[in-house]
């Protein structure tokens, strides 16, 4: 099982500490602007200003860093792995999907919702940004997961129902990988419609 998470503004943990450290200068700074324009004007606008841009940046951190998507994909079976505490070889993961499923959650901070499960017998072609793909019939339902533009997305087209669908979605290398390995997997041979699409 390999997962990637998405979102906005593309943060790292490096990017997050300056946001925090940036975030808590930016407080006390404001605030100190706040109260030396309350005592100047003897009003108490500037500190409802103050709250609406507080407000308004809590808000802007919820949407562009704490929401995105989670891209899970089990692209093989669970391997034991030694674990020292028990001397032993131990199977850690339980798969709660078949191999070869891919799941798309939605997700904020680190809860996720589900929002599409795609099987591998099901899957038609992923799609890079750079190429295009024709089904043989028309796109019956669209969603984009991608966080980004459509046109720098990778487009997932699977049957559902007997009706083409697609989903966008900003998968990075490591994600790539796996999805080819699953596609070389005796399991996925079975299925037999999947083109790798890279």
């Amino acid at each position: 099982m390999f997962q990637q998470s998405v979102d906005r503004s593309h943060g790292t943990a490096r990017s997050d500490l300056w946001l925090f450290i940036f975030l808590v200068i930016g407080f006390f700074v404001v605030g100190a602007v706040v109260l030396y324009l309350e005592k100047l004007f003897s009003s108490n606008v500037p500190r409802y200003v103050f709250i609406a841009l507080a407000l308004l940046a809590l808000y802007l951190i919820y949407r562009l860093r704490l929401t995105g998507y989670r891209y899970t994909i089990f692209y093989k079976e669970a391997e034991p792995v030694y674990d020292p505490r028990f001397d032993d070889m131990i199977l850690h993961e339980d798969y709660q999907y078949p191999v070869g499923t891919i799941v798309f959650e939605r997700i904020v901070s680190a809860k996720g919702a589900i929002l599409l499960t795609v099987d591998k017998k099901d899957i038609l072609a992923l799609v890079p940004p750079t190429e295009s793909y024709s089904p043989d019939k028309p796109i019956a339902h669209s969603a984009d997961y991608s966080c980004t533009r459509s046109e720098r997305a990778h487009s997932l087209y699977f049957n559902r129902n007997g009706e083409v669908c697609r989903v966008l979605f900003a998968p990075d290398e490591e994600f790539l990988s796996c999805y080819e390995q699953m596609l070389r997997s005796p399991a996925a041979e079975d299925g037999g419609t999947a083109e790798g699409g890279r």
